[in-house]
């Protein structure tokens, strides 16, 4: 490289010679284009990556959860279908953190995603939101097959507890969830604000509560009046 005035100019490439040296020199600057391109479309797909994936784990993070719920939304607003959202906090998570090295901690929050995702269908998707706290959207689901799931995880997390240090830790679940509103829109922003402040309190255990306002405003009766 060299520098004329204020801006750098690359070098000047030495004339071919000869016919084949520059067939040569057209080849390896195609290799080259090759090579900027591959890269160029492998970083493209790591910030993707990372932009919807959540690190520790390897699950979708908000981004990605965001993304399925959407999927969600308009597949129901096209078939009517009911489908639900919801939080799978781990309460124990935050003492567990604050009495474990890191590296235990990261174990406990890979067991609970593992033992969570074991008790969903292909087409559900479940992602970390933050230290033991899960966010699944659950398509094609009313509020008892919504229920069932939440069985499925608590049963499996309290027969097949975190071992730690030999002794076993038993990652009692709390759960919320917003279910869709067959009746109208579900704009999935809204949901997610409403998950968020509705788990805020979850205790650990059964019964579930769901949570089934509507995540819409509802329409304004006509009472007849003339404005």
């Amino acid at each position: 490289m060299s520098r004329e005035g204020s801006e750098w100019t690359a070098a000047p490439r030495p004339e071919p010679a000869t016919l084949e040296q520059a067939k040569a020199q057209i080849a390896e600057l195609e290799r080259q284009l090759e090579q900027a391109l591959f890269e160029a479309g492998v970083l493209r797909l790591q910030l993707d990556m990372l932009s919807s994936t959540d690190t520790l784990t390897g699950m979708p993070n908000v981004n990605g959860i965001a993304q399925a719920l959407e999927k969600s939304a308009a597949r129901a607003e096209r078939s009517g279908e009911s489908f639900g959202l919801m939080a799978v906090d781990i309460p124990m998570m935050a003492k567990f953190d604050q009495n474990a090295d890191r590296e235990a901690f990261e174990d406990a929050v890979r067991h609970a995603g593992a033992m969570i995702t074991a008790c969903l269908r292909r087409l559900d998707t479940v992602g970390r939101i933050e230290d033991g706290a899960f966010v699944l959207v659950l398509p094609m689901l009313g509020p008892e097959g919504v229920k069932a799931v939440t069985q499925r995880i608590e049963r499996l997390l309290l027969q097949t507890p975190f071992l730690f240090g030999g002794q076993p830790v038993r990652l009692t679940p709390a759960f919320t969830v917003v279910l869709s509103n067959v009746d109208q829109p579900n704009e999935p922003h809204r949901m997610l604000t409403e998950l968020f402040a509705a788990r805020v309190g979850a205790k650990p255990g059964t019964p579930v509560t769901l949570h089934t306002a509507p995540v819409v405003d509802p329409p304004v009766a006509d009472d007849g009046a003339t404005p």
